[in-house]
């Protein structure tokens, strides 16, 4: 398999026990196995409901419970979360991976499929149902041989008597839905049943090794960049984890929780406990009802297209910590490299664009979380009650990077809270003018037209992405409706037309205020009763009149001055009113009113303003950018202010210290 994670984590496994061993003795790792496990094998252990959810599914698959008791009764069972359309999980026993539990979204049930090893050891005791052949076949083939069973799924044997895949009865036979192209034997171990005291015991010498490493490092941090010290607790395992090793560590800290307004009544009853129970001082940094707001402006959010993030945490969490702890802290979070591919390129110590005077650190980077979960167990820690529910993770119940399986916890938790997003949902369909799929399938979880998406879409009749049409919708019917509906090249100019008039009577003062901030040489006239603004940034000169923007250069060459400018366009028009470029601006030069945010005359041209924007930074590079290049992925571009010119920014104008 094609290695795709930078950074994975291994798990042992100990034949004799029978369990899994996050870390062996020095001296003692011949002793036991590393487990195959799908990168980056952030396995866990397996809770009550996840063994509900495997034990209906194969029931529903084979009819049979025998199949559970044979493979998984009694088994110490780890769970590992593998890439699918929705959501899977490799479930291990006695060091295999005996199948894979996934969610089907579109016969909403979860299902079962069985691996190689979960199958030979099956078809060997004479339990599953199974067909034979005797020439190669490919996936997708129909079998026309139905063996009298009531399974669902059965083991396809060779004439040799070799399992070689599964297949899945069908009405017209058994259509091959695996196979099995490495055949190698199940791993054999003693085969004990054991619980999770037992694997705890059998991982002492982990469990401190990992603890002490994270309590050194913390101490170290204490000491290089001293107080306050504040931990981000969001209610979730990984934040507990970092907490309970902060105090350890330094034996006091500040409690920091980003109440996004779309938090889970259980988080918020958690995050009140555990600062109770320690003794801590909690500071919440409350977003209000801003993503309710915000989302008529920016449209639902994506896995592509996170405003929320900026607008319901980071934003609050800035205004908060800065009021609070005004020149610095050190910001102690529950980050974990294994989570996804960007954290597990960060650094343990770093910055953040929107919290630039926050050192963030994370004493768990490399913490796996069958580690995370023994050591919650042996410390007793008070996690959150939702991960015995069912839930997988914890956060904004609405989470575009939820899987549909997660949200149908939600939904059978909280009903009035999901129903709540399915009509702002249904708002945005008609707009949208999206089939119901959009909903019930989740594709209003990706902005751009996503690889994953377009495997969704498959199974929708007749359906195609337009993701251009899709966009100006979206701009269109956003708050102001000032969408590009053409784009004019030529060799040595740049026409972009709207659909709606840019300089309105009631915001060319507001707008050419704005354009001023980015370049000083900014001048509105009017040329026959008609407003007209020019500007000149670099060696770029562009025109705003009415509905159109011309530039003088080739959109190629003048890219990034055409970004400014329309950033400094739309922030006006789309304001959602989260204070952020206030917070920020080392001349004090911007105040917020009902309408959204005012540009006065001290400006320096830092530019931070643009960059600390939500509007600026997602709805124009993720939106409008793309409509005018024909690019969806022209945010990636290598020309584009990142982060660290930002902080760099920050750090010239003394916003945060050089440390």
């Amino acid at each position: 398999m094609k290695k795709l994670w930078p950074k994975t984590t291994k798990i042992y496994w100990d034949p004799d026990y029978n369990i899994p061993i996050i870390k062996p003795l020095p001296g003692q790792e011949d002793l036991f196995f590393i487990l195959k496990l799908t990168e980056p094998g952030d396995a866990r252990p397996a809770f009550g409901q996840d063994l509900k959810k495997l034990q209906t599914a194969i029931f529903y698959e084979f009819n049979d419970l025998r199949i559970y008791d044979v493979l998984f009764k009694g088994m110490s069972i780890l769970f590992n979360k593998v890439p699918h359309w929705d959501q899977m999980w490799e479930v291990v026993s006695s060091g295999n991976v005996m199948g894979q539990l996934y969610y089907d979204p579109f016969k909403d049930k979860w299902r079962f499929r069985l691996t190689f090893a979960g199958a030979y050891i099956l078809y060997n005791q004479g339990i599953a149902d199974f067909v034979k052949i005797n020439t190669r076949i490919p996936r997708g083939k129909i079998i026309r041989s139905t063996p009298s069973t009531s399974s669902k799924q059965v083991v396809i044997v060779n004439d040799r008597d070799e399992v070689v895949g599964i297949g899945e009865i069908t009405s017209g036979g058994v259509q091959v839905i695996k196979i099995f192209k490495r055949r190698k034997h199940p791993v054999e171990t003693s085969g004990k049943p054991a619980n999770l005291d037992t694997v705890i015991k059998h991982n002492e010498y982990g469990l401190q090794y990992y603890e002490d490493r994270a309590v050194k490092l913390l101490r170290k941090l204490y000491m290089l960049y001293g107080g306050p010290v504040v931990v981000s607790y969001s209610g979730g395992k990984d934040s507990l984890i970092a907490l309970y090793l902060t105090l350890k560590a330094i034996g006091d800290a500040e409690l920091l929780f980003n109440d996004t307004g779309l938090e889970l009544p259980d988080t918020i009853k958690n995050v009140k406990y555990v600062s109770q129970k320690y003794g801590l001082n909690l500071t919440i940094a409350s977003a209000g009802n801003i993503f309710w707001k915000a989302v008529r402006v920016f449209g639902p959010p994506g896995k592509d297209y996170r405003w929320c993030c900026k607008i319901t945490k980071l934003v609050p969490l800035a205004r908060t910590a800065r009021k609070k702890w005004p020149r610095k802290a050190l910001n102690i979070v529950g980050q974990r490299a294994f989570e996804s591919i960007d954290r597990a390129k960060s650094p343990i110590i770093w910055r953040n664009r929107w919290i630039p005077h926050l050192i963030s650190a994370t004493p768990i980077q490399e913490w796996n979380q069958l580690l995370e979960w023994l050591y919650i167990k042996k410390n007793n820690l008070p996690y959150n009650p939702l991960y015995d529910k069912g839930f997988e993770r914890l956060g904004c119940f609405l989470c575009p990077s939820s899987t549909l399986a997660e949200f149908k916890e939600v939904e059978k938790t909280y009903p009035e809270l999901w129903n709540k997003w399915i009509e702002e949902l249904e708002y945005w369909r008609e707009k949208l003018q999206q089939p119901k799929e959009w909903i019930t399938l989740g594709l209003w979880r990706w902005l751009s037209p996503a690889v994953a998406k377009q495997r969704l879409v498959k199974h929708i009749p007749g359906y195609e992405i337009d993701w251009k049409k899709e966009y100006i919708l979206r701009l269109k019917f956003s708050e102001t409706g000032l969408a590009p509906c053409r784009v004019k090249k030529e060799d040595n100019e740049t026409e972009i037309d709207f659909d709606n008039n840019i300089l309105r009577k009631n915001m060319i003062e507001r707008i050419t205020y704005s354009l001023k901030t980015i370049t000083p040489n900014v001048t509105m006239k009017n040329d026959e009763d008609k407003p007209v603004i020019s500007i000149n940034i670099n060696d770029v000169h562009a025109l705003i009149s009415k509905n159109i923007v011309i530039v003088d250069k080739r959109l190629e060459d003048s890219l990034e001055e055409i970004a400014d400018i329309l950033k400094a366009i739309y922030r006006i028009y789309e304001c959602a009113k989260c204070g952020s470029c206030i917070l920020w601006c080392p001349r004090n030069n911007i105040i917020l009113r009902n309408h959204g945010a005012i540009f006065g005359d001290r400006c320096n041209r830092c530019k931070i303003c643009i960059d600390v924007c939500p509007v600026a930074e997602v709805l124009v590079e993720r939106v409008v950018l793309p409509l005018i290049t024909g690019d969806p992925a022209i945010w990636k571009r290598s020309s584009r202010r990142h982060g660290d010119e930002l902080i760099k920014a920050f750090r010239e104008y003394g916003i945060v210290d050089e440390t």
